[in-house]
């Protein structure tokens, strides 16, 4: 163990999620600063990638060259962007919410990811989020997919949601903008198309525009169901979530594992990270016209907790969400 580290951390871009956990990230440094009686030092080695996959590599050349001690990207696209640059340059990474880690090309499989590599994964299971769906829209015939195709985390769940509602006869109506610029019209395109409710998955693409979509699909009497409770908070209907804190004490045991003690990241087994809870938007669900005990009844049923949230009030970025 030596006296002092050097930690990047990289985002992809600017929302909700990725911000309590850029923020969560940071707090499990200083944890571990203070539990050893050491120096971790991030000071001008924390980047949001802007959504820009060559901005993303840039910062990777510049971990190289700041010799960074280890590198923590959080999103798929940063953690892609930037694997083979960090291995040249002989820098560990653990990446954070990756959802579909090995179809990204990210690491070989789950118990040994590769040699310089780790980290803790969000994955989605489509199917669970189609069958809260049903659990409270059980008469729902036409459903819309929105989602981006260059988000490798949308894929899987969309793949798998696909084939659970296809097997139930319903028809689906898909909407995959590329960018942040076209959500808004692959939004109004599903309302035109008078979908029953909107599934999306932990898709960062329409993430950035949430506060932009909520309110089209409210106002249209759409409940929108989602891959995190990020969305929710940004005000889409719900968001299936797992508690962000239990991804911070994950992230903290790596880096203690890889930074303080010299495990090779590569012998780390990836951690998957269950979604455990609905989330609410409680000024949704009223706008909707559903009932509380109702929905909270339904969605028991399903195996899930319930947590009723407000819009941006209940964002903390210190806090367990």
């Amino acid at each position: 163990m030596k006296d002092s580290y050097r930690v990047g951390v990289v985002k992809y871009t600017d929302h909700a999620s990725l911000n309590r956990i850029e923020a969560g990230t940071k707090n499990i440094l200083n944890a571990l600063a203070e539990k050893h009686g050491i120096t971790i030092n991030y000071d001008g080695l924390v980047f949001d990638g802007k959504a820009d996959p060559d901005l993303m590599k840039k910062i990777a050349l510049k971990m190289v060259e700041e010799k960074a001690d280890l590198v923590i990207s959080i999103a798929t696209p940063p953690t892609v962007a930037m694997k083979d640059i960090l291995k040249a340059g002989g820098i560990n990474m653990i990446f954070r919410a990756v959802s579909d880690p090995i179809a990204a090309g990210v690491i070989d499989s789950f118990e040994h990811p590769g040699e310089f590599i780790t980290g803790t994964s969000d994955s989605l299971d489509g199917r669970e989020l189609a069958q809260v769906m049903l659990g409270i829209l059980p008469t729902a015939q036409k459903v819309g997919l929105l989602y981006s195709p260059n988000e490798f985390s949308s894929m899987k769940p969309v793949e798998e949601a696909r084939a659970f509602l296809e097997g139930l006869d319903l028809e689906l109506v898909e909407a995959t903008p590329a960018a942040k610029a076209e959500v808004k019209l692959a939004a109004e395109e599903l309302i035109r198309q008078e979908v029953e409710a909107v599934l999306t998955p932990t898709d960062n693409t329409i993430m950035s525009a949430e506060k932009e979509i909520s309110p089209l699909f409210t106002e249209a009497g759409i409940p929108q169901f989602t891959g995190s409770h990020a969305f929710t908070i940004n005000g889409a209907f719900m968001g299936l979530g797992s508690f962000y804190k239990d991804g911070d004490m994950e992230c903290l045991g790596l880096v203690e594992e890889v930074l303080i003690n010299g495990t090779k990241p590569g012998d780390i087994p990836v951690l998957r990270s269950p979604h455990t809870f609905a989330a609410i938007n409680i000024q949704i669900m009223e706008a909707l016209g559903y009932d509380r005990e109702i929905l909270e009844k339904n969605i028991t049923l399903l195996g899930k907790k319930v947590l009723f949230l407000d819009s941006q009030a209940e964002f903390d970025p210190d806090g367990d969400l």
